[in-house]
C-alpha cells in the first residue's frame, strides 16, 4: 500500500509543478532543441573537442529525505555510533570531455564522462559522507536526426562502457561494470531514451555483487517533457523484468529561477537509488537547485 501511495505522489508532484510554473511564465511550445534549459537525455552535436562540458544534471539538494535508510549497511559505518538519520544533503557533479569525432562516420563523437553523486550527512553532530557513487564511462555517439513516422525523429545512438562503484573496498564494496547502448528519439516537446545494458565481468576480478542484475535490471527507459524552460522527467528501471517486484521509479521537475540557476525537485521509489543500495527498497524526496 505504501509503495502505491508513493507512486501516486510522484504523479501528483508533476501536476502541482505544472500548475505552479504556469503562473511563473507563459508556457510555449518551444521545440526541445532550443532554449537555455539543458535536456540531459540529448547529446549535443556541436560541442568542441578537448573541453570539459556538463554531462548529466549538476545539482545540490539541501533537503533530501529517505523514508527507510539502509541501516544494516550504513549504521556500522556511522562515526556518530547511532542509526543513520533520514535527512541529508545530496549533490551530483557530472562532466564529459570530447576525445575525437568522425571516427566511423561523418557525424560521430567519442567522449569520456565522469559522474559523482554523494550523500552528505551534513546535519549530524559529526558530519560525514554516508555514501558516494563514482561513475566513469567512455562512449561513442552516432548522430542521425532521421525522421520517422508520426512526427518522431531518431536522434542518436550511443554505445559505451561504464563502471559504477562506491569506492569502499572490502565488505562494504559495491561495484559493477556494464556495456550499454542508448537510443534517443524525440517528438515535439518529448524526448525518449531507451538504454539497455549487459553486465561485464573482468576475468580474475572479485565479484562483490553477484545478484546486482536482479535489482538493477537490464536497462532503463527515461522520458523528458519540456514546456517553456521546465522539464518533467520520468525514469523507470527493472519494472517489467522483475514482475513489478524489484523496480525503480523516479520523477523530477527542473524549473527556472534565475538565468542558469534552476530549481530541482526529485521523488524516488524502489530499489537501487545508488549502487550501495542496489538490493534495498526505499522512498525518497529531495528539493534543491540544478546548475545549467
Amino acid at each position: 500500500m505504501k509503495k502505491t501511495t508513493w507512486l501516486y505522489s510522484l504523479f501528483a508532484s508533476a501536476v502541482c509543478g505544472f500548475s505552479v510554473s504556469s503562473y511563473a511564465q507563459t508556457i510555449t511550445t518551444t521545440p526541445i532543441e532550443t532554449g537555455t534549459v539543458r535536456n540531459v537525455l540529448r547529446h549535443p552535436e556541436n560541442l568542441p573537442l578537448f573541453e570539459l562540458t556538463p554531462f548529466l544534471n549538476n545539482y545540490v539538494l539541501p533537503y533530501y529525505f529517505t523514508d527507510k535508510p539502509n541501516q544494516a549497511y550504513y549504521e556500522p559505518q556511522n562515526p556518530n555510533n547511532s542509526p543513520v538519520s533520514d535527512v541529508n544533503i545530496q549533490f551530483q557533479l557530472s562532466f564529459k570531455y570530447g576525445l575525437a569525432k568522425n571516427l566511423f562516420s561523418d557525424n560521430d563523437r567519442l567522449s569520456f564522462a565522469y559522474t559523482q553523486r554523494s550523500d552528505w550527512q551534513a546535519y549530524d553532530s559529526s558530519a560525514y559522507f554516508r555514501d558516494s557513487e563514482y561513475q566513469p564511462e567512455v562512449f561513442l555517439t552516432f548522430f542521425r536526426n532521421t525522421p520517422l513516422s508520426d512526427g518522431w525523429v531518431y536522434r542518436s545512438a550511443t554505445f559505451g562502457l561504464e563502471h559504477q562503484s562506491n569506492g569502499k573496498g572490502g565488505e562494504y564494496e559495491r561495484s559493477w561494470n556494464r556495456a550499454y547502448a542508448d537510443f534517443v528519439l524525440t517528438h515535439g516537446m518529448w524526448t525518449v531514451s531507451i538504454k539497455p545494458w549487459l553486465r561485464t565481468v573482468i576475468p580474475g576480478s572479485t565479484d562483490y555483487n553477484p545478484k546486482i542484475m536482479r535489482y538493477m535490471g537490464y536497462g532503463r527507459v527515461a522520458i523528458n517533457y519540456q514546456f517553456g524552460q521546465n522539464i518533467i522527467g520520468l525514469e523507470l528501471r527493472n519494472v517489467l523484468e522483475s514482475g513489478f517486484s524489484r523496480g525503480y521509479e523516479q520523477l523530477t521537475w527542473n524549473f527556472p529561477i534565475h538565468k542558469r540557476l534552476h530549481g530541482y525537485f526529485k521523488v524516488q521509489s524502489g530499489y537501487g537509488f545508488t549502487v550501495s543500495d542496489f538490493d534495498h527498497y526505499d522512498n525518497a524526496i529531495g528539493v534543491g537547485f540544478v546548475f545549467l
